[in-house]
């Protein structure tokens, strides 16, 4: 047998892994960008100014979840090590921990954004004619919070816990009600009466709530089902390591989403040009958007399957499983990316007619789809290091990238360099591959392994969330009737 021959027998079971659980969370990532098209498509039936609210208050909704994600991201890292190790006890109390987490942060901000909705449209600057609009779609959209946010962290624990595809079917059962629901509310349906924009709202608030019941249904039953005793006895130390893992994720998804708006800014800033840049680059990524689906989705599913194996205390195995997943994930995103590469003037052509806009979104696809293979290598090692609990150093990373190294890079090519769009273009290719370099290079150190140890007590962070009854040689008690695992 030959040394590649060896070389692939090895890496099958870890491919076969990943792809186990990779496929439904790319199948539940296009699920929810079918909910915005969704969205999109009925409003432009009900007027530009629908639209334009309709993206507006997604972005500010969507900023809302930033808090959500970054618990999800810690829920994530540590139920999928409590997983790993088979303490089922752990996996209900990390989750009731994380929800009475969420629904402290959901309440407070749904409160505020029902009763002030004016506020946060004075905040985001949205244009005069659409403020009336937005305000009733975030008077609605703030009764959908507080499940929008439980929907999320319960689809997080059912991946972590090994029941992915019950998450997907869930998802896939709110998809349904969203899409139909858009459709008959906004335009009526029978004895439906036609609500307009509103229907938009209702329908997504309604299957929001429909996904977080379903959700909730799985995770307050079975092995690993909600940990009662730890609501009425939380543990401060699991609440603490939640936050240390979660706040991080927040953080660098705020400053990757503001880095974002800053190069918008500066390429509105152009010598020349200026609008036709803006407007491909607003059409170029939303189609790189679909291409970014199994990236992210990949990113998760690297974050639980590292996570599952160092519960296990299997270091070689996650190590060998997320590089399988980065494997895999190259080698799915090379053959669109090559694809757009090759028609990416034929699907320009779709979206505008605009012979300047055409030329520019031709040459910002291909050059960004140049980088989009590091950019598959990259976030999904990435998620490796977030399901170690390496957030702090992933946060860093992300921020070096954007702040010291895209932004300042599009600066010198604007402003000393007097160049156009198209280095603009390459300034965000060069950002990708040395972001991608600077996550490659943490993964192949081994700090990332230790991220998930507590330092005073020497025990993983998820062993925060069970406790010792007072006699040691009991074990553990903490949630006993769902436990396993026996602490040493």
């Amino acid at each position: 047998m030959t040394r590649l021959e060896t070389g692939l027998k090895e890496v099958k079971p870890y491919l076969n892994e990943s792809w186990a659980l990779g496929w439904p969370m790319i199948l539940m990532m296009f699920l929810h960008f079918a909910i915005g098209l969704t969205d999109v498509f009925v409003a432009g039936y009900l007027g530009t100014d629908v639209v334009a609210a309709v993206g507006y208050v997604g972005q500010l909704y969507w900023t809302l979840m930033i808090l959500c994600n970054g618990i999800t991201v810690g829920t994530v890292s540590l139920v999928s090590q409590a997983h790993g190790a088979r303490a089922f006890n752990g996996v209900g109390s990390i989750a009731a921990h994380s929800l009475m987490l969420n629904l402290a942060v959901s309440g407070i901000l749904a409160a505020f954004a029902g009763l002030r909705p004016d506020i946060l449209v004075r905040i985001t600057g949205m244009p005069q004619g659409i403020q009336e609009i937005a305000q009733d779609f975030i008077r609605i959209f703030a009764l959908a919070l507080v499940p929008t946010y439980v929907s999320i962290v319960t689809s997080g624990v059912l991946r972590a816990s090994d029941r992915i595809r019950v998450a997907l079917l869930n998802g896939s059962i709110a998809t349904a009600v969203n899409v139909v629901g858009c459709f008959a509310l906004a335009f009526g349906w029978g004895p439906i009466p036609a609500m307009g924009f509103k229907g938009i709202a209702w329908a997504s608030a309604i299957a929001t709530s429909l996904g977080m019941a379903l959700n909730l249904s799985h995770v307050l039953r079975g092995p690993g089902r909600i940990c009662f005793q730890a609501v009425t006895q939380p543990l401060p130390r699991c609440f603490r390591n939640l936050i240390k893992l979660g706040a991080p994720s927040a953080l660098q998804q705020t400053a990757w989403n503001a880095g974002t708006l800053v190069v918008y800014f500066l390429v509105g800033r152009l010598q020349d040009g200026e609008i036709t840049a803006l407007a491909a680059m607003t059409v170029g990524v939303r189609i790189e958007a679909i291409i970014f689906l199994p990236i992210f989705a990949l990113n998760m599913a690297a974050a639980v399957l590292t996570g599952n194996r160092l519960g296990r205390g299997d270091i070689r195995g996650a190590r060998s499983g997320a590089k399988a997943t980065a494997l895999l994930c190259f080698l799915i995103i090379t053959a669109p990316a090559a694809a757009l590469f090759v028609c990416a003037p034929q699907v320009s052509a779709l979206l505008t007619n605009d012979p300047a806009v055409l030329e520019e979104m031709t040459r910002y696809l291909r050059i960004n789809m140049l980088g989009m293979p590091l950019m598959a290598i990259g976030v999904t090692l990435s998620g490796a290091l977030q399901g170690a609990g390496d957030t702090m150093a992933t946060m860093r990373i992300i921020f070096i990238g954007m702040w010291l190294v895209r932004i300042p890079t599009i600066l010198v090519v604007i402003y000393a360099a007097g160049l156009g769009a198209t280095a603009v273009w390459w300034s965000m290719t060069f950002s990708i591959a040395v972001l991608c370099a600077l996550l490659a290079n943490r993964f192949r150190g081994s700090e990332w392994i230790a991220a998930s140890i507590d330092k005073e007590t020497k025990t993983m962070l998820w062993e925060a969330c069970i406790s010792r009854g007072p006699d040691p040689s009991a074990g553990v008690t903490y949630c006993e009737p769902n436990n396993t695992y026996q602490l040493p």
